[in-house]
């Protein structure tokens, strides 16, 4: 992993980030090289979603599975955000959507997960 970030956690049972970079993630001692999803429950691997712009309820239907109350989507796309209409629409189910880099994305996660919040998290890895 070029560039990456290792992370150290305090509660490690869980589907935690080890480190990432932006082109690669580890969980529990496996790199995944392509657009995952992952929570307290487990890792998706099958997520064919190619930009942040195209989400849409049915592409986060993966995701709403889980319950979250929070949803955050990494992408290396800077200053590109999920469309408006998506946004009040998962507000409306008080859902929280927020998207950032895949670094951000990654220790935001950890830090949600670390509290026991119900979060999920989205990869789109280049």
């Amino acid at each position: 992993m070029a560039k990456t970030m290792h992370i150290s956690l305090e509660n490690s049972d869980q589907y935690a980030i080890q480190g990432y970079s932006e082109t690669e993630v580890k969980i529990d001692s496996v790199i995944y090289e392509h657009n995952i999803i992952v929570s307290k429950y487990g890792v998706i691997t099958d997520w064919p979603l190619t930009c942040i712009q195209h989400l849409t309820e049915e592409s986060l239907k993966p995701l709403l599975t889980l319950s979250p109350n929070v949803i955050i989507i990494g992408h290396a796309l800077e200053g590109k955000f999920a469309p408006i209409s998506l946004l009040q629409t998962l507000s409306n189910q008080r859902i929280s959507l927020e998207s950032m880099s895949i670094g951000a994305a990654c220790r935001t996660y950890n830090i949600l997960l670390n509290e026991q919040r119900e979060v999920a998290l989205g990869l789109i890895l280049p």
